[in-house]
């Protein structure tokens, strides 16, 4: 008995740590689930049509520190001023480059916007949902989601919708590539189209809202401690990564890769078969309702905190009230622009991820200035390696842009 009374917490350790895992989901988990959205979905299956598989899964590894470092610096941020971050900048920088910011963000979330759309429609067309009415349907969920009166209810029921986006597995696990398409996959070499590629890749791993949407989500009340946060944003930085190899992969093993860029969920549903499609279709549906309700919240409470002053309660969604008319405004531009879109799908999708990569330097330098404030941040300020990482990771995104630009 002594023997099997002294193992028992041998047993129960394996069971402390998932349930600790378990415990620390939330807003990190959450945010970084959104970024992995019907828009970034359909730019790693396109990114992936480009055959430079090793190139792409390097840069997926490297970013996942870039990652963490930048989400864990905007948790340090929150937890040090108990602020929400556009009243932080308002703080550290003045109320002009607070609104400026806000104003930037919110027309690019736009746009993340209609891709959120764009894929909602495309995988409900995929069960004979004409088009504008499949726009319209997505619509109407995203409004009834993001219009709750409690934070803390959309964001459990958030997280579970988030789950599902484990559909694209199987997805991939029914593609039974050749030995010629892995090949292919494998050996692809540099070309003009590989810096934007790049840059595309690192603006879906990284989105210039993920950083508000992190810091309020702290300041709404959801992380109980730092070290509970940053196992959060290590579970999202993880569960992203995984996704976006898998759809890269697939895309990269998928014959016939000139027709990615026009409508990517067709292409793969000719290739290699309907269940295919209908699992990849499912996902993009739930990856773009996830992230039109994630992101606009975002866009919301970055508003709000950037044009009008004061501490607001955090225990509502910010999208009740003053704010409703913004956010039924932005949401229905968006609907409209997906219903009546004649760019390409996966056009559109690399260029909404490229677009966000190209102000993350801005975002960065932005984090930077409040993170080393002392008057701000105290003890919690950042000092020199922390500053030079992330001067480093800066200059990185600004190099990619300048390679993408030249190439296009």
């Amino acid at each position: 008995m002594h023997h099997l009374h002294s193992m028992t917490p041998k047993h129960r350790r394996p069971q402390r740590v998932v349930w600790l895992l378990v415990m620390a989901i939330g807003p990190g988990v959450l945010g970084l689930a959104a970024d992995n959205d019907a828009g970034g979905m359909l730019a790693y299956v396109v990114t992936g049509a480009d055959h430079h598989l090793l190139w792409f899964l390097a840069a997926l590894a490297a970013l996942a520190p870039v990652t963490f470092l930048v989400q864990e610096l905007a948790l340090r941020v929150a937890w040090a001023t108990h602020l929400p971050y556009g009243q932080v900048i308002r703080l550290a920088l003045g109320p002009v480059w607070s609104r400026v910011n806000g104003l930037v963000l919110h027309a690019l979330n736009l746009v993340i916007l209609v891709t959120e759309f764009v894929g909602m429609a495309m995988g409900e067309a995929m069960v004979g949902i004409p088009w504008k009415w499949g726009v319209g349907l997505a619509l109407g969920l995203v409004l009834l989601v993001t219009s709750w009166a409690r934070y803390q209810s959309v964001e459990r029921l958030l997280l579970a919708i988030a789950a599902f986006n484990l559909v694209f597995i199987p997805a991939a696990l029914l593609v039974h590539p050749s030995a010629q398409a892995w090949h292919q996959a494998l050996s692809g070499a540099p070309n003009a189209a590989l810096a934007f590629l790049l840059l595309s890749l690192a603006g879906n791993a990284l989105a210039p809202w993920m950083i508000y949407w992190q810091q309020n989500a702290v300041w709404a009340g959801r992380v109980r401690s730092l070290k509970a946060g940053r196992w959060d944003i290590v579970l999202g930085v993880v569960s992203q990564g995984l996704m976006a190899a898998v759809v890269i992969t697939l895309g990269a093993v998928t014959p016939h890769p000139a027709a990615a860029l026009t409508n990517p969920l067709q292409w793969l549903t000719e290739a290699d078969g309907r269940l295919v499609g209908l699992l990849f279709g499912l996902g993009i549906f739930n990856a773009g309702f996830l992230a039109a309700s994630t992101i606009s919240l975002a866009s919301a409470w970055m508003v709000r905190e950037s044009w009008i002053p004061g501490v607001h309660r955090r225990h509502s969604t910010p999208t009740r009230g003053s704010l409703f008319l913004l956010h039924l405004t932005t949401l229905g531009i968006a609907a409209v622009v997906a219903a009546t879109v004649i760019v390409p799908a996966g056009t559109l999708a690399l260029w909404a991820q490229a677009l966000g990569a190209l102000w993350m330097p801005v975002s960065l330098i932005t984090l930077g200035l409040i993170a080393r404030n002392r008057r701000l941040m105290g003890p919690m300020a950042i000092r020199g390696k922390r500053q030079a990482a992330l001067a480093v990771i800066t200059l990185l995104f600004l190099l990619l842009a300048v390679l993408a630009i030249q190439g296009l």
